[in-house]
């Protein structure tokens, strides 16, 4: 009897424990539906995978510019650049990818092809039929240049910004059934929170930012659309996609911040030679947070790449 009661304790601690630890750091409180998305405002869109939260900006006859945010942050990536590329003639399309923003998050595989559909029929509904120009940051640049493989004819001009090519790390143990759950649960939002919240510092649109992005993570379905995304291939081997377009007539931009941990030169070099024409730029001081850092370099290397190549 005092062998089983001493074992209450520990089965407490290694089974209950992390139970209750588990629903206790759920910030996933609300369910995105009209109700809300009508208090949030904005446009959406109904897709075969879900809704999706979109902006459409800029003259109506302008060329069409499509921006495709990273892996964790959403469309408000591009605050600046959107508006700016608006006001210079451009007709700009940005989207929260599914699992982001105020996009739903579908309980289905986060990978490359769930990525590529929601762009085409993004496209399709909203009746933009004509070659586009793409323009990926970070996962969006391997999304992009996956697209226009796949796509080449939907495809004008493509630029790539610190884009993913291969060997992306992510940590390994998030990978693992349950207990990957577990640590994204107590460790893992509040590790991509403070990490994103590095990105935004010291920027104009920082305090939004950050609120915004931490308003995200309390959508059901947020967590699973992240680890789904890890376990995927959608950060992975990107390097036949770049071949692709390499092989393709088709002019590419590649910008890459010369401090950016995340996509090291080795990387942003095979993307060179598997693209032999790319226009590349590297950007002295910046490192993977280059959008929001230097917002104004990144939009007029966008405008002058664009109107060099009409």
């Amino acid at each position: 009897m005092k062998t089983r009661r001493s074992l209450i304790p520990i089965i407490f601690i290694i089974v209950i424990l992390p139970v209750v630890l588990y629903q206790i750091m759920n910030p996933e409180k609300d369910e995105l539906n009209d109700a809300i998305r009508t208090r949030l405002g904005g446009s959406y869109i109904s897709l075969s995978g879900g809704v999706t939260h979109y902006a459409l900006e800029g003259p109506e006859m302008g060329q069409v510019v499509v921006l495709v945010h990273g892996g964790t942050v959403p469309m408000f990536t591009w605050d600046v650049v959107s508006p700016t590329l608006a006001a210079a003639g451009y007709r700009v399309l940005r989207y929260d990818m599914y699992g982001r923003g105020y996009s739903d998050r579908p309980p289905v595989t986060y990978n490359r092809n769930l990525y590529r559909d929601q762009l085409l029929e993004l496209l399709d509904k909203l009746n933009l039929k004509e070659p586009v120009n793409l323009v990926g940051y970070s996962l969006g640049g391997g999304i992009v240049a996956d697209f226009a493989a796949r796509h080449p004819q939907r495809v004008r001009q493509l630029a790539l910004i610190s884009p993913v090519v291969y060997n992306f790390k992510t940590p390994r143990i998030f990978r693992i059934p349950v207990l990957g759950e577990f640590l994204a649960r107590i460790v893992g939002i509040r590790t991509i929170t403070k990490r994103a919240n590095s990105t935004f510092e010291g920027t104009e649109l920082y305090p939004r930012h950050a609120n915004l992005f931490a308003e995200q993570t309390t959508f059901k379905g947020f967590q699973d659309s992240m680890l789904s995304m890890i376990r995927s291939d959608a950060i992975g081997d990107y390097r036949d996609s770049f071949e692709s377009v390499g092989k393709q007539k088709r002019n590419v931009m590649l910008i890459w911040g010369s401090r950016d941990a995340e996509i090291p030169e080795e990387v942003i070099n095979t993307a060179r030679k598997l693209i032999p024409n790319v226009q590349f730029h590297s950007v002295p001081d910046a490192g993977h947070n280059i959008v929001f850092q230097k917002p104004e370099q990144i939009i007029a290397f966008i405008d002058k790449f664009l109107r060099s190549n009409p």
